[in-house]
């Protein structure tokens, strides 16, 4: 499915923001830095170094930098394509979790003013 299409099914605004996080395949315990792309309550954008596989699951430990809080996620991977030599944009459904992106994404602005 075209990734054009995926955007017209999505049940929730996603916020283009990035934000650090880690990531481990579930069932290895090293975790991979990374950033997101755009956050949603039901989803998230990962830019990444690596080629994820469809229908991997992660552990995900997104680091808030207002305060260094850390949010434990986990997600499936639902598609990735490579945008540069060596980073992959990926598109991360959440897995038992409604993320609240708003106070997020205020709360990201904010610690860079």
């Amino acid at each position: 499915m075209a990734r054009e299409n995926q955007a017209d099914k999505r049940n929730f605004v996603r916020f283009l923001i990035s934000i650090p996080l880690k990531y481990a395949k579930i069932g290895i315990d090293k975790f991979v830095s990374a950033c997101t792309h755009d956050i949603s309550a039901e989803g998230i954008g990962l830019i990444t170094a690596e080629e994820l596989p469809v229908n991997t699951l992660l552990n995900l430990c997104l680091n808030i930098p207002d305060n260094g809080e850390e949010i434990p996620l986990e997600a499936e991977v639902i598609w990735s394509q490579e945008i540069n030599s060596n980073q992959y944009r990926n598109g991360l459904r959440l897995k038992n979790s409604r993320l609240k992106p708003i106070p997020l994404v205020l709360r990201t602005i904010n610690s860079r003013l």
